[in-house]
């Protein structure tokens, strides 16, 4: 137990596990860097990532309590920067990337569940925010709260600090899937069977799209997406899979 672990399977998943059960998968910054070297330096055998927690009790705490303690402003932008470079490693990779929330989600954890495409969680899980009980405010990925449950409920998750339930949450779709506890690698592994029928190249230009959709309004989003769908047919991979779905509706007659 320690240091996040990083392992591939046969199908080319990379699953990363947070490993600190005893600290409640509490993350430290060296471990931030670990984790954003194994999603930013997956290799083309690697088609998707998987984020979980070790144990029963905890997908991750999110940063370790004494992460920000006796910081002054240049450390904290220091510190808060690599929080910022880890999230964002999930959010703009080409890969789809799954959270599989095992038990509490919280503060930077609970941002990345955000930032990554899916999230997969067992109704005994716990999402919150609790940075401004600690005198914080919550910042990068948490400014993408409200797209999932709203701007009224966002401002009540970040005031408060309070946890919510998937059940309290339901409302919104936060969790794509939930699944007990013993069942949530299968919950996974039933949505990664679908992204592995799609190719490379098409998953990379959506998410890519994604980001572009966050970030710029509607009429450039849409000149932006004629742009990528277009280049998108320089690769033969685009015309193989456009070929092969035209035999499978043939062959169903």
């Amino acid at each position: 137990m320690g240091s996040p672990r990083v392992s591939d399977d046969e199908l080319g998943t990379r699953w990363i596990t947070f490993d600190r059960p005893e600290i409640a998968n509490a993350l430290y910054l060296d471990d931030l860097d670990v984790v954003t070297g194994a999603v930013t330096g997956a290799g083309p055998g690697v088609r998707a990532i998987v984020v979980t927690g070790a144990g029963e009790r905890s997908f991750s705490a999110g940063m370790h309590v004494d992460t920000f303690a006796g910081g002054d402003p240049g450390r904290a932008r220091a510190a808060i920067s690599r929080v910022r470079d880890f999230l964002a490693a999930f959010r703009l990779s080409p890969l789809p990337t799954i959270a599989v929330i095992n038990g509490y989600c919280l503060g930077a954890a609970f941002e990345l569940a955000l930032a990554c495409d899916l999230r997969v969680a067992c109704p005994q899980a716990r999402f919150g925010l609790p940075e401004v009980r600690l005198g914080i405010p919550s910042v990068v990925d948490a400014a993408l709260l409200h797209h999932y449950v709203g701007l009224s409920r966002a401002r009540e998750i970040i005031l408060t600090g309070a946890m919510y339930s998937v059940a309290d949450l339901a409302s919104s779709g936060l969790a794509n899937r939930v699944a007990e506890r013993g069942q949530l690698r299968a919950a996974a592994g039933e949505l990664l069977a679908g992204l592995r029928e799609l190719t490379p190249q098409v998953l990379a230009a959506q998410k890519a799209l994604f980001e572009t959709w966050l970030n710029t309004g509607l009429r450039a989003s849409i000149d932006a997406s004629v742009e990528v769908f277009a280049d998108l047919f320089a690769d033969p991979a685009t015309a193989a899979a456009v070929a092969a779905y035209q035999r499978r509706l043939a062959s169903r007659g």
